[in-house]
């Protein structure tokens, strides 16, 4: 995968991708590009990408840029998982684009927008926000995304709307032997005091080597609510490149939720910037990577104003000859006076051979603030271990009651009835084959 292959596919691409009748997207792709030209992909020279080495794993690859669209039972295997699909609004997206066949919204009232991008286009709103919360610059993925990008989620709710059933958004790769690659873009606009719960659920099911490049930008106005989960569950031959950046008005509450497991690499990106008073965030997440992956977390909280409040958790786990790279910036302004800010990053390793890089980051610019951040990486404790032996428990067992009680945390946390059956599975599930 080389930089001039895009930019040399771009015009015979161009005429298949959506909005062809939009002149401002077709402005705002060529803009991208152009940006993409002039960055092009990131090196292990910049700071931000200094242990993901991308020619050594994904430039290596080559992906198709088309591929038929693949059938498959995904509320079938999302009830084996453990979700009840009767409860949500399920949209399912195959190879990048919306498979209606496979989804099943229920119905929505007045002033609840959830569309597939590619339908919404003409929207003034998608006009209004889409490369705004999220630009080009200096981001060549982001770039890259908005180039090609072929669908996505929209979500608008108008002033005090509330969705009360959580929008399950299934991203699955799935075209047998074939290459694969999905840019997707997602866009979530929340009015004033409205609330919603949104899940990106990424999964592969390639028998050869895909690409997901996803770009997820989030407005919320005053007093606005955004319960936001991903969940990453890709083949060991994905590559999976991810952000959400969002832009948070007064008194506005983002809760991000971050469960990555599987893929050969891969990379997330959350970014929030809390622009007015009495904004607040919770990020958590669980990365687990065991054989060779390669997972990089990476989280950004820009407090602009004062009286934020931002509460930061992330573990993994590490097993085999696994990576993972953790990097969390927390940027107080001068401005942002009667800050409170925390972020912790835990990490467990199985093996001597499993690394973690882990690198919180607290910048402070105001002087009355309440801040703090921490990082703690190691194995797992040899006399935790012998006491469970003594009780007679194996020792595989005994290691996987530590690394559950250690992981677990993050799934048992979890409030939505929803949510946390699945999730627990998928963690115990992990937990089997170690």
């Amino acid at each position: 995968m080389t930089q001039d292959l895009y930019v040399s596919s771009f015009p015979r691409l161009e005429a298949k991708l959506p909005g062809q009748d939009a002149a401002w997207l077709k402005a705002l792709r060529l803009q991208a590009l152009e940006r993409f030209k002039q960055t092009g992909f990131p090196t292990d020279e910049l700071e931000n990408w200094k242990y993901t080495n991308l020619s050594l794993t994904l430039l290596k690859e080559s992906f198709a840029f088309e591929t038929a669209t693949s059938t498959a039972a995904v509320a079938t295997q999302l009830k084996k998982a453990g979700f009840d699909v009767d409860k949500a609004h399920l949209m399912v997206f195959i190879n990048g684009r919306f498979s209606k066949e496979f989804s099943s919204l229920k119905p929505l009232a007045k002033g609840i927008t959830v569309q597939n991008m590619a339908s919404s286009l003409s929207s003034e709103t998608v006009k209004a926000f889409v490369g705004k919360i999220a630009p080009s610059q200096n981001r060549a993925f982001t770039a890259l995304n908005t180039a090609f990008f072929t669908d996505g989620l929209f979500v608008q709710l108008e002033a005090g709307k509330v969705l009360d059933a959580p929008i399950h958004v299934v991203y699955l790769s799935a075209n047998g032997n074939q290459t694969t690659q999905s840019h997707v873009r997602n866009l979530l606009v929340l009015g004033d005091d409205s609330k919603v719960n949104v899940i990106e659920h990424y999964w592969g099911e390639n028998l050869s080597a895909y690409f997901t490049n996803v770009v997820t930008e989030a407005a919320m106005a005053k007093g606005s609510s955004l319960d936001h989960t991903k969940i990453g569950l890709e083949d060991i031959k994905g590559y999976h490149i991810g952000s959400l950046i969002a832009l948070q008005e007064e008194g506005s509450r983002l809760s991000s939720r971050l469960f990555s497991i599987g893929g050969a690499l891969t990379r997330n990106e959350i970014e929030t910037t809390l622009s007015q008073k009495k904004a607040e965030c919770v990020l958590e997440g669980l990365y687990l990577a065991k054989e060779k992956q390669h997972v990089d977390t990476r989280t950004f909280i820009d407090h602009l104003s004062p009286n934020c409040n931002s509460h930061e958790v992330y573990k993994g786990v590490a097993d085999g000859q696994a990576t993972a790279v953790f990097d969390g910036r927390i940027l107080v302004r001068e401005n942002a006076q009667k800050t409170d800010a925390r972020q912790s990053n835990k990490n467990l390793l199985l093996t001597k051979e499993a690394k973690v890089y882990s690198k919180p980051q607290l910048q402070i610019y105001a002087d009355d603030v309440k801040c703090s951040h921490g990082s703690a990486t190691g194995q797992i404790d040899e006399e935790a271990l012998f006491y469970l032996q003594s009780r007679g428990i194996s020792r595989d067992e005994a290691k996987k009651v530590l690394v559950y009680a250690f992981a677990g945390e993050m799934v048992e946390k979890i409030e939505s009835a929803y949510l946390k059956p699945a999730l627990k599975k998928l963690v115990d599930n992990w937990m089997e084959v170690h």
